[in-house]
């Protein structure tokens, strides 16, 4: 019995240790959490540092190509040099070298052009556009290209790999870094399951051209995702189209605006020249305009479309449609009639889009059009005014206030763009305009004549440089 009661008091013993253990630790985090903590603390060395704005730089398509006109069916070959024109904050940017890796015979270099900072508070001004008329056995037409900034990531609409049509992709690098590019192309059956699109090494001060066909062959219908890592690249489609041994036009495609679902797409011109009595489905049948769309998400998405025509013209039409995911489709616009147009698209998912449009000559011929979606311009922006003929400027303002455009160089002056409304100006000189505040207008350039018709948008200048806080260790 004792040496029960000793191990009974032993762990009597042990218990009362034990609470008053936990006792005085709730005692200390008690305190932890009611003494208040010293308010002194050591702050990390920082300053401000507003970073310097790189040195701006636009990359040009350059000569249009023929594929298979030379010593075999995949040699490319360049036509005559086209018209190039270039400016911004500087009236003479320097040019940049670049060659064109993938043309075997004829023709000259794409050009490149680069502009250093000069204002810390932002990017340097800088665009540059070009121009070029065709006439051979297996091209003929007016085609047209802003010649855009590089970046990482572009989706070009439009192009096609059918029978009598020949798309391009067109990489350009005017930088210092190597680009390493994937291309994803989509067709009516959905993404292409084609590797020649990886790993495509763009050295600097190069260009470099990937037969879409090789992609996706066989697709009346395509969508083109470009990206890059390591350095930034430039990115065009060069699309042409023959029926039988007569051309049809040509034209290069620019970025379209990046996947939303609300985009604008300024300064369309349908010109019903070229339009059959039959029904037509596709920029293919009976030269019907059509919105080509791709939506990007994981679902398919429900699209409004509204075609406004230019201000004091009055009218508009709205119609609906589903499109669905992964999938190129394309939407007639046949019940638009004949004008220019502002076409803007609201959408339950992200999606890309650009519309085509054709005009028909007895004399001249057939050309085609395509019309991308545009980005706002906010802040300072640079507009190129490639020549051409019928040359317009095209201003699009989707805010609830009227804004005033001060508009400096050829063609300059003040354009009052009223609020929900569009306008068009003709410019009867190439060259580029500036402004230092885009008030977010939507902008694009559009060429017409007798069976010639080219576009292309306006880019936004990239954002200003703006402060950062360095801490040091």
């Amino acid at each position: 019995m004792s040496d029960r009661r000793t191990v009974l008091t032993r762990a009597g013993v042990r218990v009362l240790a034990g609470a008053a253990g936990l006792a005085a630790t709730l005692a200390v985090v008690t305190a932890v959490f009611t003494l208040p903590l010293p308010s002194a603390q050591a702050q990390p060395a920082s300053r401000a540092v507003t970073p310097v704005p790189a040195a701006a730089s636009v990359a040009c398509p350059g000569p249009l190509l023929q594929l298979g006109s030379g010593t075999s069916t995949s040699t490319l070959s360049a036509l005559s040099a086209p018209t190039v024109v270039s400016g911004g904050d500087d009236s003479s940017p320097a040019s940049v070298p670049f060659t064109a890796a993938d043309v075997q015979e004829g023709g000259t270099a794409p050009q490149a052009f680069e502009e250093k900072a000069k204002d810390a508070a932002r990017e340097p001004l800088l665009a540059g556009a070009q121009s070029s008329e065709s006439s051979t056995e297996d091209m003929r037409g007016l085609s047209v290209a802003n010649c855009a900034q590089p970046d990482f990531d572009h989706w070009l609409v439009g192009g096609a790999t059918s029978l009598g049509s020949t798309t391009l992709v067109e990489l350009g690098n005017p930088g210092d870094v190597a680009a390493t590019v994937d291309i994803e192309a989509y067709s009516e059956q959905g993404l292409a399951a084609a590797a020649g699109g990886t790993g495509i090494l763009v050295q600097p001060h190069t260009q470099r051209v990937v037969p879409l066909a090789g992609l996706v062959p066989n697709a009346s219908a395509t969508v083109v995702h470009v990206t890059s890592t390591g350095g930034t690249v430039s990115a065009e489609l060069q699309e042409s189209e023959i029926s039988g041994v007569t051309p049809q036009g040509d034209e290069w495609v620019g970025p379209t605006a990046s996947p939303s679902k609300k985009l604008v797409i300024p300064g369309a011109v349908f010109d019903g020249s070229g339009l059959s009595t039959a029904t037509a489905t596709d920029s293919s049948d009976g030269g019907v305009p059509v919105l080509r769309v791709l939506p990007v998400g994981t679902k398919d998405a429900k699209v409004t479309i509204g075609v406004k025509p230019d201000a004091g013209k009055g009218g508009g039409t709205a119609l609906s449609a589903t499109a669905s995911h992964g999938v190129v489709s394309e939407i007639p616009l046949e019940k638009a009639g004949t004008g220019t147009f502002t076409v803007t698209i609201d959408s339950t998912e992200p999606l890309v889009a650009a519309v085509h449009t054709s005009t028909v000559d007895t004399k001249r011929g057939t050309d085609f059009a395509w019309y991308a979606a545009a980005a706002p311009l906010t802040g300072a922006a640079a507009l190129p005014i490639a020549p051409g003929p019928g040359a317009v400027l095209h201003l699009v303002n989707t805010s609830s206030a009227a804004v005033k455009l001060k508009l400096s160089g050829p063609n300059g002056g003040t354009v009052s763009v009223p609020a929900g409304g569009s306008v068009s100006r003709k410019v009867a000189k190439p060259g580029v305009l500036t402004t230092s505040d885009g008030h977010g207008v939507y902008a694009s350039v559009s060429y017409a004549a007798s069976g010639m018709v080219g576009a292309y948008v306006a880019y936004p200048t990239s954002a200003s440089a703006s402060a950062l806080t360095v801490y040091r260790r």
